[in-house]
């Protein structure tokens, strides 16, 4: 079973019970009111009947009444199919209405759970990609090819001597060659990549941007920058000691 037959299952079984007993309660309130009314039309055929009763036999009157009886519970049980049918149409049309508006809600709600899928997967191989990343300029690469789905423009500085230099940009965007926090544009999002207390990058977008995905990558890029500098100092160590056994 798929998500869309489960979800309208679990849909039908919610509405049926509120639905039979509308019907229910619509029901049951017309055969009250058409037995009142056969109540009240029977008294006067009989009423009637009583009045004409010096002129009839015992006979003709039981047979006026049968024939009364006859043609109320006729008319009243027109009237109550008449009723059926009319509040069948009535609760069908507003099952069919609760249906559709409960479908929308239930694809809306599929594909934000989609999205955060999709979202999550993004993630997961943005990290593996930089994390697999064999030099600093990869780990930067890797991480623009991805974070580019949640910002049209986005650029990448790196640290130099005369500050955070302007390193590679996606989208159409205009970035200053040189940046830092106090001269950014106050609508862009600016996020220095700091490792070990040192401000080794930054990260700016121009609007829109989706913030809490650039900041999850961002801290992203901060551990991979940090984790391929542990990698290469051990490479070198390992380098060295090499070396000096030789």
């Amino acid at each position: 079973m798929d998500l869309r037959t489960e979800g309208l299952d679990k849909l039908l079984e919610s509405l049926g019970p509120a639905l039979s007993a509308d019907v229910g309660r619509i029901l049951e309130s017309t055969r009250r009111q058409l037995e009142e009314e056969f109540r009240k039309r029977l008294e006067a055929v009989i009423r009637d009947t009583e009045k004409a009763a010096a002129s009839l036999t015992d006979s003709q009157r039981e047979e006026i009444l049968a024939k009364a009886r006859d043609q109320l519970s006729l008319e009243l049980k027109d009237q109550f199919d008449q009723t059926l049918r009319k509040t069948t149409m009535e609760m069908q049309a507003d099952f069919d209405q609760r249906l559709r508006i409960s479908e929308q809600q239930w694809q809306a709600e599929r594909a934000r759970l989609q999205e955060q899928v999709n979202l999550w997967r993004t993630y997961a191989e943005a990290q593996r990609k930089m994390a697999e990343s064999r030099s600093q300029a990869d780990v930067l690469s890797h991480f623009l090819d991805r974070v580019e789905a949640f910002a049209p423009a986005i650029a990448v500085y790196v640290s130099k001597a005369d500050g955070l230099e302007l390193w590679k940009t996606r989208g159409k965007g205009a970035f200053p060659p040189v940046v830092s926090q106090s001269t950014i544009d106050p609508d862009a999002y600016f996020k220095p990549i700091v490792v070990r207390d040192k401000t080794v990058a930054a990260v700016c977008a121009r609007p829109p941007f989706r913030a809490e995905s650039l900041d999850f990558l961002s801290a992203c890029l901060a551990h991979a920058i940090e984790t391929f500098g542990m990698r290469l100092q051990n490479r070198n160590h390992s380098a060295a000691s090499a070396a000096s056994a030789k």
